[in-house]
């Protein structure tokens, strides 16, 4: 056989001319159903869809081989796992083509509707749609398709938007429209409001309490996994569980909807983005809140004074107390712990390699006094323990000496506390307007511009007031905490004071990690620290 060159020197597949199969009998196809929901309602639909296509396969002269059923959305097909097996088949010939009742049950979207037909095609599969009438086989030029697909998609598009409205009524009225409350929370019994959890509210305080004294997320999440205490989901615990919680405003008895929306990327997946804070719809008192405003401020200054502290720290297991912590009192650049191997002046090779640990300050930001510095880690150490146990040994010096540290308290703290109530006060007044506005506006006493230039003005009124009351409340909280902090570390020190250099290596760690920045000089002597 002779081949040309432009064939015999490339490996193409072979062509698969799926219209071959229009005269044949007794077909091997695949039935595709899908349902959106786990509803049993929607399960009886997949039954009623099995019926349906198998009579019409056997009026039509085809054999179904095998159901492919998936539970998702119709609007992204690589959600969905059933068809990735059902291309699987055709590619392998254990089907020759598919059948669905309709074409929006196989999706909702246009272009994954044409990349269903195309992949199968590809495959030497072709696709039936019963309702539609339609038959991939003499569709060449896929207009009959771009059309029933376009009208599918429009569908959704319309659904969509009558659940989307009937959402934002309800979260303008201060109704919940989440299936699956927060942890602490459960539905009423008419599913229209959060109630307090008898079982989970109290866990849910024990993670705010241990938080506040000193417990990090990790450790968090292990004690609760550790009691077999379930998430809301009845999964296990993660750092990133535990730390939605800490931040979650729902725990303030807030309701925030219409926050995010869902848009499809260049390559046709999900991508949840953020609305602009105008579009947000915010509805304060709608349920019994577990925190207090205060408390909350408090713990989200603790998250972030915490993320900023860990954020460039040393990564491997610990051998040095300061690394991270410790700070050139010239640079102020963070110094971190190092090992040199010792050199020998013999030529005998050791069994096992020698090291001379050390900490040191690259001054890479040009602003120290001299190149590379180095100090011994063990007597940097040692300062560091001798520092500890001077400083917490007497309380009324632990608390002069953060006095004279932490900014904070050069401030007037009652006028701060006074500021914040005024500052509420407006705020208070802010939402009452625009509930006056909401009223004036449903009955028709102001039009819908009049509506819409004065909510922007009150909604941008209401961030700023509420961008202060938080600055405010992470001061005060900074504050609390500062003092809190130290109390901890005092109780602490005192107990085990005759005997830090004996402590375990941890919690040698522990005690040190309380500071944010340690400063020393060439000497390795400390100068100054920062409690915040």
């Amino acid at each position: 056989m002779f081949l040309p060159p432009h064939i015999s020197n490339r490996r193409f597949e072979t062509f698969k001319d799926v219209k071959k199969t229009l005269d044949e009998k007794n077909l091997p196809i695949g039935g595709y159903l899908r349902i959106s929901t786990k509803k049993d309602s929607q399960k009886t639909s997949i039954e009623n869809q099995k019926k349906y296509i198998q009579q019409w396969a056997e009026i039509n002269g085809y054999n179904i081989v095998r159901f492919y059923t998936d539970v998702k959305s119709g609007e992204y097909m690589y959600l969905r796992n059933e068809l990735m097996d059902m291309f699987n088949d055709i590619k392998t010939g254990v089907i020759k083509g598919v059948v669905s009742k309709e074409i929006s049950r196989t999706s909702r979207d246009i272009m994954d509707i044409l990349e269903l037909k195309r992949t199968m095609g590809a495959y030497g599969g072709f696709f039936l749609s019963i309702k539609e009438n339609y038959d991939s086989r003499i569709d060449d030029d896929e207009f009959l398709l771009i059309i029933h697909g376009g009208l599918a998609q429009k569908e959704r598009k319309t659904t969509s938007s009558r659940v989307k409205i009937t959402q934002v009524l309800k979260a303008k009225e201060g109704k919940t429209n989440v299936p699956l409350p927060a942890f602490g929370y459960m539905l009423s019994e008419d599913r229209q409001h959060l109630i307090k959890n008898p079982g989970t509210a109290p866990i849910y305080q024990e993670i705010i309490d241990k938080f506040l004294a000193g417990w990090g997320q990790l450790k968090i999440s292990k004690w609760l996994n550790n009691n077999n205490i379930p998430t809301r989901r009845g999964g296990k615990w993660s750092t990133n569980g535990i730390r939605s919680i800490l931040s979650n405003p729902v725990y303030l008895g807030i309701t925030i909807y219409n926050a995010t929306a869902l848009v499809r990327d260049h390559q046709g997946k999900q991508k949840r983005v953020i609305r602009p804070q105008e579009d947000w719809i915010i509805r304060e008192n709608t349920h019994e809140p577990l925190i207090n405003i205060e408390t909350f401020a408090k713990i989200q200054a603790l998250m972030k004074m915490r993320a900023e502290k860990h954020k460039h720290e040393w990564s491997c297991d610990k051998k040095y107390l300061g690394s991270g912590i410790l700070r050139c009192v010239v640079c102020k650049g963070k110094i971190y712990g190092t090992r040199i191997e010792k050199k020998r002046n013999n030529k005998i090779k050791p069994k096992k390699k020698e090291y001379l640990y050390r900490y040191r300050c690259a001054g890479n930001n040009g602003k120290c006094d001299e190149g590379i510095k180095y100090w011994h880690m063990d007597k940097v150490d040692h300062n560091l323990l001798f520092f500890i146990g001077t400083i917490f040994s007497d309380k009324d010096r632990l608390f002069t000496f953060i006095k004279r540290n932490v900014d904070l308290y050069t401030r007037n703290f009652d006028e701060l506390v006074i500021k914040r109530e005024e500052l509420k006060g407006k705020l208070e007044k802010n939402t009452g307007a625009m509930k006056k506005q909401q009223v004036a506006y449903e009955e028709e006493i102001i039009t819908i511009e009049e509506y819409k230039d004065r909510m922007k003005e009150l909604r941008s009124g209401k961030s700023f007031l509420q961008k202060q009351i938080d600055d405010l409340n992470n001061k005060l909280g900074q504050v609390d905490m500062v003092e809190e902090k130290c109390m901890k570390i005092f109780q602490e020190v005192s107990v085990v004071l005759d005997r830090l250099d004996d402590l375990p290596h941890e919690d040698k760690v522990n005690l040190v990690s309380n500071f944010n920045a340690i400063y020393i000089d060439r000497d390795g002597e400390i100068v100054d620290v920062d409690f915040v």
